[in-house]
C-alpha cells in the first residue's frame, strides 16, 4: 500500500458499499466535528479503478472530510499485488461490523481524562461534537467511587435515576456505603439498595421564595442537577433545616396584612385556628389566609378559611385572628438530635456511674411506667425479648439470685433497655429524664457545637447561647455557628434545651393537664422526650412527631430547678411516672 494526498471531492464512492442507511445526523455532525479539531485520524483505504480512485472503506469518513471544508486528505492506495476484487465486499463489511464501542464508564473516564490533560469542557465538546452538559455529566460520573466504577464497567450499570442519586453523593459517602452493599464475586450490584442509601431529601431553588442574599445568610449551597434538562433551573439542596428557615424568615417578612402562618400536620394539611372552617370559594369579606410551608418540599402555600361567630353563623374579624407564631427554637431534627443525645448520656450514666439502692429500685420503677413499656397481667404476657435475658440472668439454677452485684448490674441493663428520651415510639417520657437528672447523666452529654445540631437552632437561640458563652455574635447566621464551632472545638457545648432536669413549665403543665386540652392553652411534649411547647392548633401528646415542631416557649437555665426520682419514695416516684 502507499499513501497519498488527493482531494477527498474526487474520489468515487463503492457502488457495492453495504452501508446504505445513513448513521443518522448527530453521529455525521460528531464526525464533522472531530476532524475539524484534530484532523482525520484514520485514512480511507482506496483502490485504483482507470484514472480514479474508488472507496473500499471509509464513506463516512470522506464525506465528513467534505462537509469539513478539507481541500486534501490522505488516502492508503491497495497496490496491484495487495488488490483482490474478490476481498473487497469483505474489507467493506468487516470495517462496519468488526468494531466494539467503548464503554459507558471508559467513556466517563475519558472525559475526565481529556480534562486532565487540560481540555476544557467547550473544546471537548466542540471536538467531539456533544453539549458542554454531556461532558459535565460524563465527567461527574467519572469521580463516582473507583469500586463502584469497575462494577459497572462489568456491564453491570444502574438504573439512570439510581446513577443520578449515587453521582450527587460524595466519595466518601460512596465509599461506606459500598462496603455495605458490595456484591459477592460475579454477583450484580444491588443498585436499588446503594441508591437509597445514599438518597437524601432534596429542596428545590425554583420552590425557593428568598433571593441569593438570604440564602448565603443561611449557608444553603445549591447543587445542580446535571442530568435535567438544561433549561429548567434544576439547583437543589440537602441542607433542609436552612432551607426551611429562610422559608419561614421570608415569609414573615412578607407576611400580607392579617395574614397569619400555620404548620402542618402529619396528613400534609395546614393546622388552621381552631373552629376554622376551609373556603374553597373565591375571597370575599370574613375570608382569611393562612400560609404554611411544606416542611417536606418547602413549598410555600396558601389556605382561605372562615371563623364563625360564636352563636351565628356570620364570620369574625380580625379579633378571632390568632397571634402569628415565631419560627420555633429547635426544629424537629434538633428534637431528634437532642433525644439521640439524652438517651445515650443516660444509657452511659446508667452503666458507669455509682447508683444507691433506693435510687436503683426508684428508677425501676419509673422505667416500668414508661410509655414505651407494655405491662399486661392476666390473659396477656409482658413484653420480653432483651428484658427476657437480663432477667434470666438473676435466675441462674431457678433460683433468684441475692447476689447484690449480679442485682444492680441487671437492674442497670434492665434501665438501659427500657429508657429512652428519643423522638419516636421508644420514648419514655418525663420519668427518663427524671431518671437522668438524678445520675447527673448530663455529665454524660457530648459537645453539641457540631455541623449537625447547630443548624437545628433558630437564630434566637443561636444567638442568645453564643452570649451566654462570650462567643461574638455576627451578623450571618453561619458566621455565628462557624464561631460557636470554633469556641467550642476542644470544650463541650451542651444546649441548655437538652439538659434532663425538666424545665418550670413543664413540671407545672404535668400539674395541671387539662392544659394541653384548651384550645388557646399550651401543650406538653415532655411525654416525646421535647421541651414545653405552646400552641392552640395541637391536642394530643404525639404533636411532636409532627413535621417542623412547634414554637419553644420556655427558656432552658444551665442548671434548671427540678425534682428527680432519686430523692422520691418508690411510690412516689411511681406516681410521678404515671401522671
Amino acid at each position: 500500500m502507499e499513501i497519498r494526498n488527493v482531494d477527498p471531492c474526487k474520489l468515487k464512492a463503492n457502488p457495492n458499499n453495504p452501508r446504505k442507511s445513513a448513521a443518522g445526523e448527530f453521529a455525521d455532525a460528531q464526525l464533522v466535528a472531530s476532524i475539524k479539531t484534530i484532523g482525520l485520524v484514520q485514512p480511507p483505504l482506496v483502490k485504483e479503478d482507470g484514472k480514479k480512485l474508488v472507496i473500499i472503506a471509509g464513506h463516512r469518513r470522506t464525506a465528513a472530510c467534505v462537509a469539513a471544508g478539507l481541500s486534501e486528505i490522505q488516502v492508503l492506495v491497495m497496490t496491484e499485488d495487495a488488490a483482490d476484487a474478490a476481498l473487497d465486499p469483505m474489507r467493506a463489511i468487516s470495517e462496519n461490523l468488526v468494531r466494539a464501542d467503548m464503554g459507558q464508564v471508559d467513556r466517563w473516564r475519558a472525559m475526565q481524562a481529556l480534562a486532565a490533560a487540560g481540555w476544557n469542557e467547550a473544546a471537548i465538546a466542540e471536538a467531539l461534537g456533544m453539549t458542554t452538559r454531556n461532558i459535565a455529566q460524563a465527567r461527574l460520573l467519572a469521580n463516582i467511587c473507583p469500586a463502584m466504577l469497575d462494577q459497572m464497567s462489568k456491564n453491570d450499570l444502574p438504573q439512570p435515576r439510581e446513577l443520578r442519586i449515587i453521582a450527587a453523593a460524595t466519595a466518601e459517602e460512596q465509599a461506606e456505603v459500598w462496603k455495605q452493599h458490595k456484591p459477592k464475586r460475579g454477583h450484580e450490584a444491588e443498585w436499588g439498595r446503594v441508591a437509597h442509601a445514599l438518597n437524601k431529601p432534596r429542596l428545590l431553588a425554583r420552590d425557593a421564595k428568598f433571593g441569593a442574599d438570604a440564602a448565603a445568610a443561611f449557608g444553603i449551597l445549591w447543587q445542580e442537577d446535571l442530568f435535567a434538562p438544561a433549561d429548567e433551573d434544576s439547583r437543589s439542596t440537602t441542607q433542609v433545616d436552612a432551607f426551611l428557615a429562610a422559608q419561614q424568615a421570608w415569609l414573615e417578612a412578607n407576611l400580607p396584612e392579617g395574614g397569619i402562618v400555620v404548620e402542618m400536620d402529619e396528613y400534609n394539611r395546614p393546622r388552621l385556628p381552631k373552629g376554622a372552617q376551609p373556603h374553597y370559594g373565591r375571597a370575599a369579606e370574613g375570608v382569611l389566609t393562612a400560609h404554611c410551608i411544606d416542611n417536606r418540599t418547602g413549598v410555600i402555600s396558601e389556605h382561605h378559611y372562615t371563623i364563625p361567630q360564636a352563636g351565628s353563623g356570620s364570620l369574625a374579624g380580625d379579633a378571632a385572628q390568632p397571634e402569628r407564631k415565631p419560627r420555633p427554637e429547635l426544629t424537629q431534627k434538633g428534637d431528634a438530635i437532642v433525644g439521640d443525645l439524652r438517651t445515650d448520656a443516660l444509657h452511659r450514666a446508667l452503666r458507669e456511674k455509682p447508683i444507691d439502692d433506693d435510687q436503683l429500685i426508684g428508677m425501676l420503677v419509673l422505667a416500668l411506667g414508661g410509655r414505651n413499656v407494655t405491662v399486661k397481667s392476666g390473659v396477656t404476657r409482658f413484653r420480653a425479648n432483651a428484658l427476657g435475658r437480663i432477667g434470666e440472668t438473676l435466675t441462674e439454677g431457678g433460683v433468684l439470685t441475692r447476689d447484690l452485684d449480679i442485682l444492680r448490674h441487671a437492674a442497670r441493663e434492665a434501665l438501659v433497655e427500657v429508657l429512652s428520651c428519643r423522638d419516636n415510639h421508644s420514648a419514655s417520657g418525663m420519668g427518663a429524664r427524671h431518671a437522668g437528672s438524678a445520675i447527673d447523666a448530663d455529665a454524660f452529654l457530648p459537645n453539641m457545637a457540631t455541623e449537625e445540631f447547630l443548624p437545628s437552632l433558630s437564630r434566637a437561640a443561636l444567638e442568645a447561647c453564643a452570649g451566654a458563652h462570650a462567643v461574638a455574635i455576627q451578623p450571618r447566621v453561619k458566621d455565628t455557628r462557624a464561631a460557636m464551632l470554633a469556641h467550642f472545638a476542644h470544650a463541650t457545648f451542651v444546649y441548655p434545651g437538652a439538659r434532663f432536669a425538666p424545665t418550670e413549665g413543664e413540671l407545672e403543665a404535668r400539674r395541671n393537664p387539662a392544659r394541653m386540652f384548651e384550645g388557646a392553652g399550651a401543650e406538653t411534649q415532655g411525654e416525646e422526650g421535647g421541651e414545653n411547647r405552646e400552641s392552640g392548633q395541637y391536642h394530643d401528646e404525639d404533636a411532636s412527631s409532627d413535621d417542623g415542631g412547634d414554637a419553644a416557649d420556655t427558656e432552658e437555665d444551665d442548671a434548671p430547678e427540678a425534682d428527680t426520682a432519686g430523692s422520691l419514695p418508690v411510690a412516689a416516684a411511681a406516681a410521678q411516672a404515671a401522671a
